[in-house]
């Protein structure tokens, strides 16, 4: 049986999510559980929840995210369940077009359902804090930036992502030159910590700003040759891949752009 998750449910979710994604999901959950814009699904067997799966939505756009499968229980069609429910979900709702970050082990299930890979993303760690000086083109934001804000992630990620914009950019940073006109941001409370850019130069500053604290995980596009690039060179640890997928129709998005995350649910 699927149901909507209720706030009794979160204490004890950190507990099916892979030891590698090092994903606090409990934390995740009380962070948006009850927005106009989110839903969390359980599947439920014997009176136990066995896994879960999440929904984001604004105008025409869907992303879905956290379907996650007890181990035990995997390979028995509970991951092809949970989405095909999140999907007729969507539909519902009136969502043209949905998006997914997969897994290695998740994306066979989402080409069943329809979904097609248009990106590949590679994962970066910081084991140990580094030693970058921060640009003296990065300040804090305020609520005069918001507009450039909207602008520059819409350019991005090609979605009405206001409401998270909002939800986030309090405790940000933006990279702007002596116009004053912002060339990228850095959100580091929006999931895992977005990083936009439309400049390589502003994109690279801010990942150092943000790979300065150690326990640090970024996922990019490798499209995005510049952020590649850096942590490289950097001597990050290369963690795992996967893979951005599209169900419905397309949405003009700039990976380049993206040096962070950059989807509707981690940053």
């Amino acid at each position: 049986m699927i149901r909507e998750l209720k706030k009794s449910d979160i204490s004890g979710l950190n507990s099916p999510p892979p030891i590698d994604w090092k994903f606090d999901y409990e934390d995740f959950l009380n962070d948006f559980v009850g927005e106009n814009y989110f839903r969390a699904f359980v599947i439920i067997q014997d009176t136990k929840i066995v896994g879960t799966g999440n929904v984001f939505f604004r105008d025409k756009i869907g992303w879905l995210a956290n379907i996650i499968i007890d181990e035990s229980l995997r390979g028995k069609g509970l991951g092809f369940k949970m989405t095909k429910f999140l999907v007729d979900y969507l539909n519902d709702k009136g969502c043209e077009t949905q998006i997914l970050i997969a897994t290695e082990l998740g994306e066979p299930v989402y080409k069943k359902i329809g979904f097609a890979k248009i990106a590949d993303y590679q994962c970066f760690d910081t084991e140990l804090g580094q030693d970058y000086e921060m640009s003296s083109s990065i300040r804090k934001l305020d609520c005069s930036d918001l507009e450039k804000l909207y602008h520059l992630d819409n350019l991005a990620n090609g979605e009405n992502r206001t409401h998270l914009i909002d939800k986030y950019y309090k405790t940000g940073f933006g990279y702007f030159n002596s116009d004053n006109d912002l060339l990228g941001f850095y959100l580091p409370n929006f999931g895992r910590g977005l990083v936009l850019s439309n400049d390589t130069k502003a994109g690279v500053e801010l990942l150092k700003l943000k790979h300065s604290k150690k326990e640090i995980r970024t996922l990019l596009p490798i499209d995005n040759n510049a952020g590649i690039e850096f942590f490289k060179t950097s001597g990050l640890k290369k963690g795992y891949k996967c893979s951005r997928m599209i169900l419905g129709k397309q949405n003009k998005w700039n990976p380049k752009y993206i040096y962070s995350y950059g989807s509707g649910y981690c940053g």
